[in-house]
């Protein structure tokens, strides 16, 4: 059987990351929840290693995916519930692969009026169709939260792949999804719960920051937000795996709030590369930091109270 993997490329997922993070998953957990679900790389390698909805007496779901960019949970909810649907969407983009004309109409369509109100599968299938043939697979958008990414130079992308897409809608029968703040799923979770946080990096320096995916960004206001919940979760019994930019404000910040709650840690700083900037060149790497809070097969690098 086909494994699932993530239905979109999305800057900042972990799919280069996952044997590397593979390691440091609970051994056992009852629910898990990701805030910034993004392209879903952990969730589906939790869900290829069988380690999702282990626990079928659980009355809710066993997973919460969830993440502010509503385009990105619309094409989860579509593959999830409307796959047929979809996938007749997708093969009509497929004819068109190739074609710069096209893929401008269909990047436009949302400065046009009414283009919330157009079907929920044709959106999906048209956050498919750009993610598939923009530039290096880059969700972006501007100020006035119009997507803008250019055409990118694929030799021959392929949109419709539907052993992948029924492969995803098998995964995503076991999930919940949602399409809000990140406070709103982290207010679900309880003692024994697996929560999985990757929020936008801090900065590494002042244009080293990638946080469009909405026209909203994500601040260092909303770092310091993130952390107190951070502290909060943490002292409630959740095991939290987290990652972010290895910068001294980020130690700091979860220092802080993880020692006014007397919570116990093991902090990790890996190398990593960046794959955002438009010039190759300027990707470069920077430095990981991983945090979790329980017992796993790796010693801790760091540890504080």
């Amino acid at each position: 059987m086909l494994e699932a993997r993530p239905v979109l490329k999305w800057a900042g997922g972990k799919g280069q990351l996952l044997d590397r993070l593979q390691p440091l998953f609970p051994r056992r957990f009852k629910r898990y929840i990701e805030p910034f679900a993004g392209a879903g790389a952990v969730f589906f390698r939790l869900y290829n290693l069988g380690r999702i909805g282990a626990y079928p007496r659980l009355r809710k779901l066993p997973a919460i995916l969830n993440d502010f960019n509503a385009e990105l949970m619309n094409v989860y909810q579509v593959v999830r519930d409307q796959l047929d649907v979809l996938l007749d969407e997708l093969a009509r983009h497929q004819a068109h692969v190739g074609d710069i004309d096209y893929y401008y109409f269909v990047r436009d369509l949302d400065r046009e009026a009414g283009f919330e109100q157009l079907p929920a599968p044709t959106r999906a299938a048209r956050t498919i169709f750009l993610n598939k043939t923009g530039y290096n697979g880059l969700y972006r958008v501007n100020h006035g939260g119009y997507f803008n990414v250019p055409l990118g130079r694929h030799k021959n992308p392929t949109v419709l792949d539907r052993p992948a897409w029924k492969a995803s809608h098998q995964a995503l029968q076991c999930v919940e999804l949602m399409s809000s703040d990140f406070a709103q799923p982290l207010r679900l979770a309880r003692a024994g719960d697996f929560v999985y946080i990757d929020p936008p990096y801090q900065p590494l320096n002042r244009t080293a920051s990638f946080t469009a995916y909405t026209s909203r960004g994500f601040g260092w206001s909303e770092q310091e937000r993130l952390a107190e919940w951070i502290g909060r979760l943490a002292a409630r019994g959740c095991y939290l795996l987290i990652n972010n930019a290895d910068v001294p404000e980020i130690r700091e910040l979860y220092q802080a709030v993880l020692a006014q709650r007397q919570v116990s840690v093991s902090m990790r700083s890996f190398e990593t590369a960046r794959f955002i900037n438009r010039q190759a060149e300027a990707r470069g790497g920077g430095l990981e930091l991983t945090v979790w809070n329980y017992q796993t097969r790796w010693a801790s690098q760091t540890a504080f109270m």
